[in-house]
């Protein structure tokens, strides 16, 4: 069997990893975006016509990538005063915390620190 073929009948996309946030003194756990979730998250931050705008897929990739914690808790919600799990994001995270979980979830879904992706959810 190729090498190739084997190494994909063998995968697991089921992806986590661990980012310690310094300010809240732990850590998150974050998933791999799969193909579907990445372009779920770039239509949810698509403006007018054709328009991405990346501070919104920042938040979007982080929400739904992020398996603890889980900002679409009711509680989490209440207590930052957020409409939804994307808002939460926005509301709960200072802009560099932002910044890292969204180049963190970008490298674990496959994507180099180059890629379009990456330089999107930075800016």
């Amino acid at each position: 069997m190729a090498k190739g073929l084997e190494a994909l009948l063998g995968a697991n996309l089921d992806v986590t990893k661990e980012v310690y946030i310094p300010r809240l003194k732990t850590t998150f756990t974050i998933k791999a975006l799969t193909n579907a979730e990445t372009t779920k998250a770039r239509l949810r931050a698509t403006t007018g016509k054709d328009n991405v705008d990346s501070t919104t897929l920042s938040y979007v990739m982080i929400s739904m990538a992020c398996v603890d914690p889980d900002f679409n808790d009711k509680a989490l919600k209440a207590h930052y005063g957020a409409s939804d799990d994307v808002d939460c994001v926005g509301k709960a995270l200072l802009p560099g915390e932002i910044a890292k979980m969204a180049e963190e979830i970008a490298k674990l879904s496959g994507f180099g620190v180059d890629d379009e992706m990456v330089e999107d959810a930075k800016n």
